[in-house]
């Protein structure tokens, strides 16, 4: 017998004859498990829908060729409701109900598919079982979304960052850069983009190291290097030791062993992960919920976009695209964090300045991301030198206006700094 209470499931039926129809948007039919409470549910949707009256003369009426006695059954509804104001807590319970039914579903799907065991590689496994059990909780928070209370917390939000005495959490540590975005923001999508070997890695490592050292906790997800050569960069770029001698390694002297030394300390203390394992989105967007939840995720960070995959069906590798990239935007709006992902750019855009345009393989991209920044290389540049400056440009920026600023990156540790 699956878990259930049908007086439970009568008085969420009976708060919405009561007056609480807003809240149907909340519930469907697998919320309710007995057959006669779950007709009683679609015939309410489906008169809700449709913006026809609804009370208990006319949802008896609409149901009577389908319930015995439906008057009776509806009008007895509202003797389970002690109060319509306890809706919430009605349907919270109902949840929890249907939640555990959920589970119980996922685990004998799960098992169906251990036993059959039709999957390529243990990666794709572990992904299919992800998704099964990737279910979403019921939150029952009472929010004020009257336009009063939505500048009340804005006012909040303001008050508490101009009388902050640090610098804000979420700024980059690009002085210039902070100035034109006001830093990273919660709920959104951060597209970085650039031709190949301008820079882009270094910039997110750069990127990552900075807020790190602000406490924020941050997932680095590479498709493109393995986790020992992430964090070689790290230690290049903290220990200011040249990369190439951490590859070869019986090139480095004494003195870079001292630096290194110095800077092990600093790292060992980043609440920085690195993960080059997951491939999926909905891999990456599971994992993260089981980081959020242990509060140990502030930032996401994507290396990079086109390398990722998505388990859903697509005809093809555009639709797929979308896909990775409107998922990614979710994960920003329901974990409530800042989500950093790198992006190619299209062959037209290694001809000269990029543009929107050339993001790579899909217009969505352009869409779903907040921001959008790209890394260029002047003209007349040369590249093999110690040291040449970046321009980084802000193409778009959802809430504010476009423009750019120059950073100055050192190749070899693979550092970018501001210009003064």
């Amino acid at each position: 017998m699956y878990p259930h209470n049908t007086d439970i499931e009568k008085s969420v039926l009976g708060c919405l004859l009561l007056g609480k129809l807003d809240y149907i948007v909340k519930l469907n039919e697998s919320d309710f498990l007995n057959e006669t409470n779950k007709i009683c549910f679609k015939g309410i949707q489906y008169m809700y829908n449709k913006k026809q009256e609804i009370d208990i003369i006319s949802v008896s009426d609409t149901l009577k060729k389908r319930i015995d006695n439906s008057l009776d059954y509806i009008t007895n509804l509202t003797g389970f409701v002690a109060s319509p104001e306890n809706v919430e807590h009605y349907i919270s319970s109902l949840k929890l109900y249907s939640m555990r039914r959920e589970v119980i579903n996922s685990a004998d799907k799960a098992k169906d598919a251990a036993i059959t065991g039709d999957y390529e590689n243990t990666i794709e496994f572990k992904n299919n079982i992800q998704q099964l059990f990737d279910l979403k909780a019921y939150e029952n928070k009472k929010t004020d979304n009257s336009l009063s209370g939505i500048i009340n917390a804005v006012m909040q939000d303001i008050e508490g960052k101009y009388n902050s005495k640090s610098d804000n959490k979420l700024f980059t540590g690009f002085y210039d850069l902070d100035r034109l975005l006001a830093g990273l923001h919660p709920e959104e999508l951060t597209l970085i983009a650039a031709r190949p070997g301008v820079g882009k890695t270094a910039f997110a490592i750069q990127l990552m190291i900075n807020l790190a050292k602000k406490g924020n906790h941050c997932l680095f997800v590479s498709r493109e290097m393995s986790n020992m050569q992430i964090a070689k960069r790290i230690l290049s770029n903290m220990a200011d030791v040249d990369g190439h001698k951490l590859r070869l390694c019986k090139s480095l002297e004494d003195g870079d062993w001292d630096k290194i030394g110095r800077a092990n300390g600093a790292i060992m203390e980043l609440p920085v992960e690195i993960n080059d394992k997951l491939s999926t989105v909905q891999e990456i967007r599971a994992y993260c919920r089981e980081l959020k939840n242990n509060g140990k995720l502030d930032i996401l960070i994507l290396d990079y976009l086109q390398l990722c995959k998505s388990l859903k069906k697509t005809e093809n590798r555009r639709q797929e695209i979308e896909d990775i990239s409107r998922q990614l935007k979710e994960i920003s709006m329901e974990f409530g964090m800042p989500v950093i992902a790198l992006s190619q750019l299209s062959r037209e855009g290694a001809l000269g300045e990029p543009e929107l345009h050339h993001l790579r393989e899909s217009g969505s991209l352009e869409q779903d991301a907040d921001n959008v920044i790209f890394l260029h290389v002047p003209k007349d540049t040369n590249e093999q030198a110690e040291m040449f400056e970046i321009k980084v440009i802000v193409a778009k920026q959802r809430n504010g206006a476009p423009g750019y600023i120059m950073l100055r990156y050192y190749r070899r540790t693979f550092k970018l700094c501001n210009l003064v």
